[in-house]
C-alpha cells in the first residue's frame, strides 16, 4: 500500500520540495479570469476550472471589501468579510 505525504505549504513557481504544492499563476490577456486547479499524480488528473465571463464579479468583492474594511484596523480574511 502506499503511502502519501501531507503537503506542508504552497510554492508559485518554483520547484516544489515532497512536502510543498506547487502554484502556478499566469496573467494572459484580455482572459477576465479563468481560474484552473489541477491535482495531478502518477495516476490521474483532477481539475476543476471557473470562467469570469466580465470583470463585474472582481469588482463587486474589491468594494464589498473595502466597505467591510472602513475605520477597521488588523488583518481579515474573506470568511470575517463575507460574513462566514
Amino acid at each position: 500500500m502506499e503511502t502519501y505525504q501531507a503537503m506542508t505549504k504552497w510554492v508559485n513557481d518554483v520547484a516544489p520540495q515532497s512536502d510543498e504544492l506547487l502554484i502556478v499563476s499566469k496573467r494572459i490577456d484580455p482572459d477576465p479570469g479563468t481560474h484552473t486547479i489541477r491535482y495531478t499524480s502518477e495516476i490521474d488528473d483532477i481539475t476543476i476550472t471557473h470562467s469570469a465571463h466580465s470583470r463585474k464579479g472582481f469588482a463587486l468583492g474589491a468594494v464589498v471589501a473595502a466597505e467591510f474594511l472602513k475605520d477597521k484596523k488588523g488583518t481579515f480574511t474573506m470568511k470575517e468579510v463575507l460574513g462566514l
